[in-house]
């Protein structure tokens, strides 16, 4: 029988974090929220110093073991494959195994199986919350010890981008495969009538989902998520916007794979994959305006237009239909 853990209730951090380096970018924003709340964090930007000339072996056992209250630990592949980052869970599922309460909250960016993780064991997805939100979650796990701060002006815009690019960066895997093009088949054409027929649809679609990210913008649901007049915005509203605004930039990506999933007769391979490409503006437009919304905050008027060039799918229908 595991006996119960004898360690000190005081230590010296409340929360330590785990995670992979390719996921540094969500986890730094992660680190930074926390501080504001009065956090106490080990965060390995944050102690170069005591690091330096350490043997890390031992000294992170005793932090990821003995020296923090929670481990928010960061899932994904990444984590899964590298050598510190197994050295780290270990000493904190040795340290959740010896005491009667959580102590590993686990985060997730992917389906990655974690040995000693159990399927079982609540977790968030990273995907879909933001930064700050998981940090305020945090904090009211350490309990009534912390007090969220008063959230200064423009933090309705902070929440949205900081949601987008959390939504964003669970497509990146998807995004990769659009910009290589590579795609698993789907189904399979054998008559030109079949091939053009579901061309025609999924152009249709195509603009649907295109009319479908300016809908999720429009004027109304900003007023209604961020406020107007200076009003304060809604926080639940205000991610529910962002939510669908990946879901959005999720279905092009489905839209564009599935056209290049799709085995078709020789003659219309060039049009299917001219036609996927018309994904390729509006993505690097999304990009560019969720940068701008990020960086602006609030302070300016960003809008995202979406535009792009049909010229390249035009002339190969033409080649089609007169060959």
């Amino acid at each position: 029988m595991v006996p119960t853990t004898t360690v000190s209730a005081v230590t010296k951090y409340d929360i330590c974090l785990s995670f992979a380096g390719e996921d540094r970018g969500y986890v730094d924003e992660v680190a930074r929220h926390l501080k504001d709340l009065g956090v106490k964090v080990f965060y390995d930007n944050d102690a170069q110093v005591d690091l330096w000339g350490k043997n890390l072996t031992e000294y992170l056992d005793e932090i990821y073991r003995n020296q923090s209250r929670y481990c928010l630990m960061f899932v994904s592949k990444h984590y899964a494959a590298k050598m510190w980052t197994r050295h780290e869970r270990q000493s904190a599922f040795d340290r959740a195994m010896t005491q009667d309460h959580e102590y590993v909250l686990p985060v997730r960016f992917d389906d990655t199986v974690l040995p000693g993780l159990r399927t079982g064991v609540g977790y968030l997805d990273g995907t879909r919350v933001a930064p700050r939100t998981l940090a305020e979650m945090a904090a009211q796990k350490l309990g009534t010890a912390v007090v969220p701060p008063q959230r200064q002006a423009g933090w309705e815009y902070e929440l949205f981008s900081d949601t987008v690019r959390a939504g964003l960066r669970g497509l990146q895997a998807r995004r990769v495969d659009h910009d290589m093009a590579f795609a698993k088949t789907v189904r399979t054409f054998t008559t030109d009538t079949e091939a053009i027929d579901y061309f025609t649809a999924r152009t249709r679609a195509f603009d649907n989902i295109i009319n479908a990210i300016a809908d999720v913008l429009s004027p109304q649901r900003q007023q209604l998520a961020f406020g107007a007049n200076g009003q304060r915005g809604d926080e639940e509203k205000i991610t529910r916007l962002a939510t669908m605004f990946v879901e959005v930039c999720s279905d092009l990506l489905a839209w564009a794979a599935d056209l290049r999933g799709t085995r078709t007769p020789d003659r219309h391979r060039a049009l299917y994959e001219a036609t996927a490409r018309l994904a390729d503006q509006p993505l690097r437009q999304i990009d560019e305006f969720v940068e701008r919304f990020t960086a602006a905050r609030g302070s300016g008027d960003v809008r995202l237009t979406i535009d792009y060039d049909p010229s390249e799918v035009e002339a190969e229908l033409t080649k089609v239909q007169t060959t």
